[in-house]
């Protein structure tokens, strides 16, 4: 595709060159295309935040247990996900979560997390998202806040658990 669009700007170059002759004009108008192709280019090749809702599930990356995360819900600063058999779940799974989680918050485009777990019987976690790192847990949850069952007083970092959890950082 790149070679397709380079290829056009060097074509319509070389056509305005024999057009016009090989003067000021021609190689203008020809850095001009060659300044705007780039420019599309690069602006095409960053990163946009994800808008499809999150899907992960342990099996499917190697995980002797299983759990499933889907996001059912999605507010500017929050995902609502479910996770079946959450009460359930072994100390590495727990650990499997919370690199979902930073997962989610680097599809995303956050810096900093936190979560809220559910109460007994429910299956629905809250999963608090913001580029602040001044704002508290229960700031950033707000209604979804519970002290017993929020993880910390203050939210996560996307760049901590990605160490722990062995992503590579794109940004």
């Amino acid at each position: 595709m790149y070679r397709n669009v380079w290829n056009s700007l060097m074509g319509e170059e070389l056509i305005m060159k024999k057009t016009l002759g090989n003067n000021f004009l021609s190689r203008s108008i020809g850095m001009r295309y060659l300044a705007f192709g780039l420019s599309a280019l690069i602006i095409g090749c960053a990163r946009a935040p994800d808008d499809s809702l999150y899907s992960a599930s342990s099996k499917a990356q190697g995980m002797s247990f299983e759990l499933v995360v889907t996001e059912i819900k999605r507010e500017p600063n929050k995902s609502y996900i479910s996770v079946p058999g959450f009460h359930n779940r072994t100390a590495a799974g727990s650990r499997w979560l919370m690199c979902a989680y930073n997962e989610l918050a680097v599809n995303r485009r956050f810096t900093h997390w936190t979560v809220a777990y559910p109460p007994e019987g429910s299956d629905i976690l809250v999963v608090g998202l913001t580029n602040s790192p001044n704002l508290s847990s229960k700031e950033l949850l707000g209604e979804d806040y519970s002290a017993e069952r929020t993880l910390g007083a203050e939210p996560a970092t996307v760049d901590q658990w990605s160490y722990m959890c062995g992503f590579i950082m794109r940004r």
